[in-house]
């Protein structure tokens, strides 16, 4: 990750290491108890323009998590994780990104796979959206 201060970072080895905002709940287990850095983006290591809500990435910072926790607007939270990982993204050994939301509308199904497939291409990213809440076994 490039250029985040160190107020922004908190180090853990918990075994579930869980971000929520208002309903939506992303928890990572943490089984092995590794290091992690928990990072907040929105408002601490990104100030202006568009940026996804946290961060989770490996000690070595080569596994990065972004996460968006949105309540239905899913598009809007592609469009937040896409800058965030140009802005912050520095390897992309192993990269994910993840909308959690309260509601999924399936009208966007077709959005969601063109996206899907923007950050695989482009971004070397696995995208989920997924309704809350969502369960992620770190390895």
């Amino acid at each position: 990750m490039k250029n985040v201060p160190d107020i922004c970072v908190k180090e853990t080895t918990d075994s579930v290491i869980k971000f929520q905002e208002q309903r939506s709940i992303i928890r990572f287990l943490n089984d092995k108890r590794l290091n992690y850095k928990k990072i907040q983006v929105d408002g601490c290591a990104l100030h202006e323009g568009l940026k996804c809500d946290k961060m989770l990435c490996s000690a070595d910072e080569h596994e990065e998590h972004y996460v968006e926790l949105k309540g239905s607007d899913v598009l809007h939270a592609i469009d937040q994780l896409r800058q965030t990982i140009i802005k912050l993204g520095e390897y992309d050994d192993k990269r994910r990104s993840y909308v959690v939301c309260t509601k999924v509308a399936p009208k966007i199904s077709t959005l969601i796979q063109r996206a899907k497939a923007e950050f695989r291409k482009k971004y070397n990213s696995d995208l989920q959206i997924k309704e809350t809440p969502l369960e992620v076994i770190l390895k």
